[in-house]
């Protein structure tokens, strides 16, 4: 839930995908994304029905760009290695608390992983 100015951006921000626009009440809405036509048609459906019908609070928006198969799969990979690139850093710094001495349900917590991967970052199983 937004308010209808953040939705807007939302909305304006959904690249290849549809997006149905819900509005919830005097300056808020939602926006819902969906992969496929039929996908987004399901859900502007049920929406609808909850709303009486009134098209006015239920909007379907077809994909606002379109991007090929490659270019997606290379924005993909770039993020892939910088996530990789993020949780070395985020590994070396979390080993380092450990070292300070620090519990590893509170490095998890601060870390924001499950506690099970500090054990594992520390060679524990």
């Amino acid at each position: 839930m937004y308010t209808k100015h953040a939705a807007r951006q939302e909305l304006d921000a959904r690249g290849p995908r549809y997006a149905i626009w819900v509005e919830l009440g005097k300056d808020e809405a939602q926006v819902i994304y969906a992969d496929t036509a039929t996908q987004a048609e399901k859900i502007r459906e049920r929406r609808l029905a909850e709303y009486s019908g009134n098209e006015q609070r239920v909007q379907l928006h077809p994909p606002a760009a379109s991007i090929s198969l490659t270019d997606a799969a290379g924005e993909r990979e770039k993020v892939k290695v910088e996530l990789a690139e993020k949780t070395a850093a985020l590994k070396a710094v979390a080993l380092q608390a450990l070292e300070d001495g620090r519990a590893e349900a509170e490095v998890a917590r601060e870390a924001r992983v499950d506690r099970m991967t500090i054990r594992s970052w520390a060679g524990k199983r």
